[in-house]
């Protein structure tokens, strides 16, 4: 368990709090035993739905939680699919043809095993060219290494996302909380700021080889 505070707190109050409400607890050593994750084989799957549009998931195995190169496929999570207007994703399937209102990806980095997905929702008719677009912007990422202009831009887009998250504080503390639990350390945001900033293209290109392969790429669609 991990107990932790955030704010201007005099410390020996808080040890007084955490004494008085905790103290009772019996500590238990206990050993976790995961069940290890099985092997990732990249698969097809269609599944008839009674519904108007086309709902539609590619993903595969992303980078657990101590992996180093988990740094790089987040920041080209963020490229491709992350929040901005900006992200290609985006650009491609919706500001420039209006194929679907939602596209994004997502990356989960678990203690032993990661997820990376892409979503987008759009009309039955329009599936199979959001697929084809989706498909080229992944190539186009495996394909073509970034410009300085274009990975300085990218890391400033990111560094600024997490500033701005950061104020936050609810969410700044269970995010501090959980470096804690799975790191046994603080990590600041200048530290998350330093990794992003010291990312090349070269290994942004190399990720995206390895994550971005269509080989391994699995695909869910319910229509």
């Amino acid at each position: 368990m991990v107990f932790f505070v955030q704010g201007q707190y005099d410390f020996k109050k808080v040890v007084r709090l955490a004494t008085k409400y905790f103290s009772d607890v019996p500590a238990v050593d206990v050993v976790s035993h995961r069940v290890p994750p099985p092997l990732y084989v990249p698969e097809q799957l269609t599944i008839a739905k009674d519904t108007h549009q086309a709902h539609v998931m590619i993903g595969s195995r992303g980078y657990h939680a101590y992996d180093d190169k988990r740094t790089a496929l987040y920041l080209l999570n963020n490229i491709l699919g992350g929040p901005g207007m900006n992200s290609r994703l985006n650009v491609a399937l919706r500001e420039r043809r209006g194929l679907v209102y939602t596209v994004e990806s997502n990356l989960t980095s678990y203690t032993d095993t990661g997820a990376f997905c892409i979503y987008f929702g759009t009309d039955l008719e329009d599936m199979d060219t959001c697929l084809r677009l989706t498909y080229k912007e992944l190539k186009r990422m495996r394909d073509k290494k970034m410009s300085p202009s274009q990975l300085a831009a990218a890391k400033k887009q990111l560094i600024g996302q997490i500033g701005v998250a950061s104020d936050n504080f609810e969410n700044n503390a269970l995010g501090m909380a959980k470096t804690y639990l799975h790191y046994h350390k603080y990590e600041s945001s200048e530290s998350v700021f330093q990794r992003i900033e010291a990312l090349t293209a070269e290994q942004l290109l190399e990720v995206a080889n390895e994550m971005f392969a269509e080989s391994y790429l699995s695909t869910l669609v319910y229509r």
